[in-house]
């Protein structure tokens, strides 16, 4: 009798054992279930192909940060794709270390030589965004050790690459409804952006290369704000 291989698509009914959510995850806990949905998967430059870094969410809509073995992540390469819907087994919890964190959650998830990992049907398909207000962040409301969604209308784009001094690209939004007509615009989406404090200044800019940026991106709250904008 044939059985399923790490690439086959599963049920629940294949898989009995009960999964963890990952608001009951305790650190140094083992041989845990999890099902999970790949919101992002990037590598940072300073660890190289030695690990492959994801953003996770569980079916109650929690995410939690992952860091997985180069080995483990090449092992499960076809299977380990942003948008996929997983069951990971047999991780390892640790406490969530650093001066930026990419969810709130307390714990990270890592692996280990037992780490395997099961393509499930999908239970959500939703960008799942968590927006920040921008008030929040002027007024300075938020943890910036925490990454936030942002959404707005794109004001202006300077592009700053040729300089010597600032080797980057800004760009200015604002979720601030205009006091008149301003015609055409792009409604802009920044998913875990890093929020730094500078002279009592907070600003928005990007944790490693994690940070993603979506323009015109149709979800629920673009169109919310669109009508929004396009109000007299």
């Amino acid at each position: 009798m044939s059985q399923n291989s790490s690439h086959d698509i599963t049920s629940d009914v294949d898989q009995p054992d009960v999964c963890v959510d990952f608001a009951d995850l305790g650190p140094g806990m083992v041989t845990m279930r999890v099902k999970v949905r790949i919101i992002r998967r990037f590598v940072c430059p300073a660890y190289g192909a030695r690990f492959v870094e994801f953003v996770l969410e569980d079916p109650k809509g929690q995410k939690i940060h992952a860091v997985i073995g180069g080995d483990v992540a090449q092992r499960f390469s076809s299977i380990l794709i942003e948008g996929n819907c997983i069951i990971l087994s047999d991780f390892v919890v640790r406490m969530a270390l650093g001066r930026f964190r990419l969810s709130s959650h307390r714990f990270r998830l890592g692996s280990n030589a037992l780490t395997s990992v099961n393509l499930i049907r999908p239970f959500s398909q939703s960008d799942n965004f968590h927006f920040a207000k921008f008030s929040d962040i002027k007024e300075g409301h938020l943890n910036p050790c925490f990454c936030v969604d942002l959404i707005g209308r794109l004001l202006v784009t300077f592009d700053f690459r040729r300089s010597e001094s600032n080797r980057v690209k800004h760009r200015f939004f604002s979720d601030e409804r205009p006091k008149k007509w301003i015609g055409d615009f792009q409604i802009l989406i920044v998913r875990f952006a890093k929020l730094e404090v500078v002279k009592g200044n907070v600003t928005a800019t990007t944790a490693c290369t994690c940070t993603q940026f979506f323009f015109d991106h149709e979800c629920p709250e673009f169109l919310v704000m669109r009508r929004f904008f396009t109000r007299k």
